[in-house]
């Protein structure tokens, strides 16, 4: 299985945190004091491994309504049959009206109980983390106070239910790890030649194939919408219910008849979607598609690209010579002159083609295009290290102007993509499908990691910037980030005396890969095996078993990124 298509759990070793619009319910906790104003409890937040997901109790004849809620809380970690023994703690009225599928806030801290009124109860919990009502996961940039209120009343035999309360459930770290996975949706990019991850994470319920298609056919979250991805679906396009269905390994996706007008092009597109966002399901390997059960025939055609590899080996600049490192030495490029050495360069990024490589060096940004001498493209001053994209466009920015961005065609032309932002450029990088650009800033508010959209015309020349996603990297200074996959990125930042490196899955998790002493730079690979580091002496390491680098034994004055 690739890395963009396994399923990935919730690492414990950072929780991110959740921007919640709407007040959640609690799951997972211990004990609820059963008398007195104020008072404490805890969620069970322990560290290790996820915990199994057990059959929680149902409520108890003359319990109290402090008792009924901690029984609901206890409950709500169990989604299996629609929240069946959740709805138990529910008066009959309110438990049709509950949503527990609305979202999800993750805590892992003590919370604070005080009762209303005479049948009302308020619980604040420190929110980390939200799951929203289409599996979209986000996060704080630091935990935030959440009150939750319950209201309580009798049923016809006397025993307390609640009658008023949140939507949604809460879970602790460990909690979801156990209940929600995560699985990509796949769009495509403007030219349609690759099939771009948008991550939704999905309780474990028999649902989840459903879940999955709707996610589709909803489209990309709204920071990858507005032409950044696209989806072959057409608008209006509804999954026929108790579809899909699922036998031998092979999907079967019922659609509305809209699909049936579209082209052969586009529905082979959808299908493709479908594939690679259902096989997220481990009994999943194809998928086909039905109109009103009749099987809709796809022809073949072009496969999109799913992940995009680079070499294995790194590529830099090293005692004049400008190629790959490899046992101490420095290997030219396949296909690349002298061009890049002659220009005593301060920084590269390779193209996706291998040929094309977009320099930094004291005259600005340039281009070597094989063995034709440099182009010199960008003379503006304090140049942040250029990126390329697939569509053959170099990528350049002041570091002191944000909102300058150009991109240069191959024919040198520049085009203004529009991006309006505040600070200092720390590093720049395109993801290597040309969606997304990755940037890391110092601004008045402190450090910012910023992901944003690419926007394009009908030519694909990148027109501006969507609005971003900020992962939540803490408080220090960012020193370099770079695009590990087609889902996720890492980050040096500097934590006390030391630089960390962590990476960061994009809609999900963050992973600490540890650190390395006076690192100045990063660059990805193939999956998190292939991330580079290089310290200010100009060791090349690489990582080691759990939270660990290792020295290479290469050198270089600097890592280039490829495409």
């Amino acid at each position: 299985m690739t890395a963009a298509r396994r399923i990935r759990r919730v690492r414990l070793l950072a929780l991110p945190a959740a921007l919640v619009a709407v007040a959640l319910l609690i799951v997972g906790c211990a004990n609820i004091p059963t008398s007195g104003s104020v008072s404490k409890l805890t969620i069970d937040g322990s560290a290790g491994a996820p915990q199994p997901v057990t059959l929680p109790d149902q409520p108890v004849k003359g319990a109290s309504q402090q008792e009924i809620l901690a029984g609901f809380i206890r409950a709500g970690r169990g989604p299996a049959v629609n929240y069946q023994v959740a709805r138990k703690f529910l008066t009959d009225d309110f438990s049709a009206k509950w949503n527990p599928n609305a979202g999800v806030l993750i805590s892992s801290t003590p919370i604070v109980s005080a009762p209303l009124t005479d049948s009302a109860l308020q619980i604040t919990i420190t929110v980390a983390a939200e799951v929203d009502s289409s599996g979209r996961y986000t996060e704080y940039a630091a935990p935030q106070p959440t009150p939750l209120q319950f209201t309580f009343a009798k049923n016809s035999s006397g025993e307390w239910r609640i009658a008023a309360a949140p939507d949604g459930t809460v879970l602790t770290p460990n909690r979801f790890a156990s209940i929600f996975h995560a699985y990509p949706l796949y769009f495509f990019d403007p030219s349609f030649q690759y099939l771009v991850p948008d991550q939704r994470w999905f309780a474990d319920t028999r649902s989840i194939p459903t879940l999955i298609v709707k996610g589709l056919l909803a489209g990309p979250s709204s920071w990858l919408s507005g032409g950044v991805l696209l989806s072959a679906f057409p608008s209006g396009t509804e999954l026929s219910p108790g579809s899909p269905t699922i036998e031998s390994g092979r999907a079967t996706v019922d659609l509305s008849s809209q699909v049936s007008g579209e082209s052969a092009t586009s529905q082979r597109r959808m299908v493709q979607q479908l594939t690679q966002s259902l096989t997220g399901l481990l009994t999943v390997r194809s998928a086909a598609v039905t109109v009103g059960g009749f099987p809709l025939t796809v022809t073949d055609g072009p496969a999109p690209e799913i992940t995009q590899g680079v070499l294995p080996d790194p590529v830099g600049f090293e005692k004049g010579v400008f190629g790959t490192l490899i046992d101490g030495t420095v290997r030219a490029l396949p296909g690349v002159g002298s061009g890049v050495d002659k220009l005593a360069p301060l920084g590269a990024a390779v193209a996706r083609n291998g040929t094309d490589v977009a320099v930094l060096s004291a005259t600005g940004v340039s281009v070597v295009r094989g063995t034709t001498a440099a182009a010199v493209l960008d003379r503006r001053a304090g140049l942040a290290v250029p990126s390329s994209d697939p569509e053959g466009f170099v990528w350049s920015v002041p570091t002191a102007q944000p909102g300058a961005i150009l991109a240069y065609d191959t024919q040198g032309k520049a085009h203004p993509v529009a991006f309006s932002y505040d600070g200092t450029v720390v590093s720049m990088d395109v993801s290597r499908d040309g969606t997304r650009v990755l940037i890391a800033l110092v601004t008045s508010s402190g450090p910012k990691l910023l992901i944003a959209g690419v926007i394009r015309d009908k030519d694909l020349i990148p027109t501006g910037l969507g609005s971003p996603i900020y992962p939540a990297t803490g408080s220090g200074a960012l020193v370099n980030a770079s695009w590990v996959d087609n889902n996720s990125v890492v980050v040096l930042s500097q934590q006390g005396s030391t630089t960390a490196v962590n990476s960061y899955d994009i809609g999900g998790s963050k992973q600490v890969l540890g650190s390395v002493d006076n690192a100045v730079a990063v660059v990805g690979g193939n999956l998190t095996a292939g991330i580079r580091v290089l310290d200010s002496l100009g060791t090349v390491f690489s990582p080691s078993g759990s939270f660990g680098w290792q020295d290479t034994g290469l050198h270089a004055s600097f890592l280039a990124s490829q495409q």
